[in-house]
């Protein structure tokens, strides 16, 4: 029975797989200029509390304060935000229909659009190797339009096209950025750049060598089945590369760049409880990866290499880092608020500015409502360092995740910019509009301790 439902599944996927264009083959779709156009967005500060943690076990060593923080609503759209951020401290938030970016924390904003207008799309997007940055945007309302958008940081511009093969239905999709280089078609590549969506799979991913013609499938499903790995890998490799810090992708599209064009994947619906999977950048496939302990939670790797992993437990976290290929672990446990629970959950783990951020969006149980956390560690050192923890916004809404909610937020959302601040996503009573609450950023600013 097992074997038969496994076919029934690979199926479908074997069939994507056959019809998706061959590189070079079939008519390819236009790329565009996009259209760069200010835009104005509503920012308010916001001051809200925080504690500074000393070194000791003790709290007597504790700090409370206030940090003041920069909230601007309506960057993504009705139910997300999906930020990113670059080395230059350019914020981006691809949320919604559109890439809405500012160079000056909320100060002002701009636009990328296509030509065509979109109704009500929402999109991914992360950084890419050399100063690119790649986008993609579903909008199923003006006709199942799935669009490609990148940055090109050679010729400075922003371009766009279409993705004429994907599934029908291609909600929430995911993307990143895996650096090479990559030998394709006799060509070196600097970068492959994966997306995937749909429902109620995102298990065929397609990538681009290009990052903006997404001409090609993979699926970790029908590689791992084919695999000749007796159990799996044990080990990954990592690679140090200073542009690791900025290329790090939302850790809820489970895929992890590891540096030498290799990348960590989490399983997908319906192969949930599957092999987790490495990328060969050689044979362009995946491997079943099986280490002690097996794998889990969320990933990142920073540029020095080191594997940062986060998982959540009944009353907070697991923070750990290894250097040697996920063998050995030094772990910190870090306590949620009493009464919390995490219902959404991001990292980022930026080692050029020692800084690794944990997102957390939570209900409390003793309020009977969400509230927005931001744990922040010191990664300097040979073991993360828990320095403080900071509410975000006022904690008096109460929604949840995915259709049917009528308080809506889909995914947590971070991003650390090179000061060692971030960015976040939030919601609280003030993030209304037109009656309805939504999520909005929220930009970190200056702390005043207490004492």
């Amino acid at each position: 029975m097992r074997l038969r439902r496994l076919v029934k599944v690979a199926v479908p996927l074997v069939a994507l797989a056959m019809v998706a264009l061959p590189a070079g083959a079939g008519p390819v779709p236009p790329t565009l200029d996009a259209v760069v156009v200010d835009a104005s967005f509503v920012t308010t500060p916001g001051e809200f509390p925080m504690t500074a943690f000393g070194r000791s076990s003790s709290a007597r060593d504790d700090r409370s304060g206030t940090t003041q923080w920069t909230l601007a609503a309506q960057t993504g759209n009705c139910c997300e935000n999906y930020l990113t951020s670059d080395s230059n401290g350019r914020i981006m938030d691809f949320g919604g229909s559109y890439i809405n970016f500012t160079d000056d924390r909320g100060e002002t904003w701009k636009s990328v659009r296509p030509i065509t207008p979109l109704i009500n799309g929402e999109g991914a997007i992360a950084m890419a190797p050399g100063g690119d940055v790649v986008g993609v945007e579903w909008d199923p309302y003006s006709g199942d339009h799935l669009l490609a958008f990148k940055y090109d940081a050679s010729a400075k511009k922003w371009i766009y096209s279409e993705i004429p093969i994907h599934a029908p239905f291609y909600d929430r999709e995911w993307i990143a950025a895996v650096p090479g280089p990559f030998q394709i078609d006799g060509k070196e590549v600097p970068y492959i750049s994966f997306i995937k969506g749909a429902y109620p799979s995102k298990e065929a991913w397609f990538y681009s060598t290009d990052g903006i013609n997404y001409d090609r499938v993979s699926s970790k499903f029908l590689d791992n089945t084919l695999s000749s790995s007796q159990g799996g890998l044990r080990t990954l490799k990592t690679v140090a590369r200073p542009d690791l810090d900025w290329i790090q992708p939302n850790t809820n599209g489970g895929i992890t760049p590891l540096g030498g064009g290799s990348a960590l994947a989490a399983p997908d619906v319906p192969f949930s409880n599957g092999d987790w999977s490495i990328f060969d950048p050689e044979s362009l496939r995946w491997k079943p990866f099986a280490p002690q302990g097996g794998a889990k939670g969320l990933y990142q790797v920073d540029s020095k290499g080191t594997l940062h992993n986060v998982f959540g437990e009944r009353d907070g976290f697991t923070y750990r880092v290894s250097t040697d290929g996920h063998r050995t672990w030094d772990t910190l446990q870090v306590p949620l608020p009493k009464g919390h629970v995490i219902e959404e959950i991001d990292f980022r783990a930026n080692r050029s500015v020692g800084v690794a951020a944990v997102a957390i969006h939570g209900h409390d149980d003793n309020t009977g409502k969400d509230k927005d956390l931001l744990f922040k560690f010191d990664i300097t050192g040979a073991r993360p360092r828990y320095t403080s923890l900071h509410q975000v916004g006022l904690g008096d809404v109460n929604g949840a995740s995915g259709f049917g909610a009528s308080v809506r937020f889909d995914f947590e959302t971070v991003t650390i910019l090179p000061d060692g601040r971030v960015a976040m996503s939030f919601y609280d009573t003030t993030t209304t509009v037109s009656g309805r609450t939504r999520p909005a950023m929220a930009i970190e600013g200056p702390t005043k301790l207490d004492r």
